[in-house]
């Protein structure tokens, strides 16, 4: 029973130290924390091209042969401001999955706002068990409203309509900020410190 215990929790251990970027990436991986290198093949360009995320993005890839339940895995942009936290299924099983996490650049027009990031995926990220996206950032604007709030902004016919979200756990004290909300939907993510 030892022995058992023993490479479950040895098995769990590679898996979460490999999410995390740890050890080496000659083997395959239950996740990897990756640039992408294939940025032509944009989703949405071409219905027969893979799924690929944009070169300056972040991403992690899930797949259904390895992940373990109930592991928290974390996307950080370049900047370091903002954190993506999915948590896997209870039973284990996300599917082969690619999430990426970046800045658009450009901003799509007609979206104003002081902070911009961009989730992307492969598939359905209703599939986790949760996806979380914190942002941490200084300013010295003063914020209206305070707190400010993580929004997702959807663009439909050239329209943008900021929609709220389910609030996390959130620190504002000028000028250091900390926001967190439910990222369950693929597309723009932003926070107006003022409207």
């Amino acid at each position: 029973m030892k022995n058992k215990l023993f490479v479950v929790s040895l098995m769990s251990s590679a898996v979460l130290l490999t999410a995390c970027g740890g050890g080496d990436s000659k083997g395959g991986s239950a996740a990897k924390d990756n640039r992408s290198a294939n940025s032509t093949a944009q989703a949405g360009t071409d219905p027969t091209a893979p799924f690929s995320c944009p070169s300056d993005y972040r991403k992690i890839t899930l797949s259904n042969n390895s992940v373990i339940a109930n592991v928290n895995l974390n996307i950080k942009s370049d900047d370091g401001i903002a954190t993506l936290t999915v948590k896997t299924p209870a039973d284990g099983k996300t599917g082969d999955l690619i999430i990426c996490l970046g800045k658009p650049d450009p901003v799509p027009a007609g979206v104003t706002a002081n902070y911009v990031y961009e989730v992307k995926s492969s598939g359905d990220l209703r599939a986790m068990a949760s996806s979380t996206l914190t942002l941490n950032f200084a300013s010295d604007v003063v914020s209206d409203p305070n707190p400010p709030v993580i929004e997702f902004a959807d663009i439909t016919n050239g329209r943008v309509t900021y929609k709220p979200l389910v609030q996390g756990a959130s620190f504002a004290e000028a000028p250091n900020y900390s926001l967190a909300a439910n990222a369950q939907d693929t597309g723009l993510y932003v926070v107006r410190l003022t409207k």
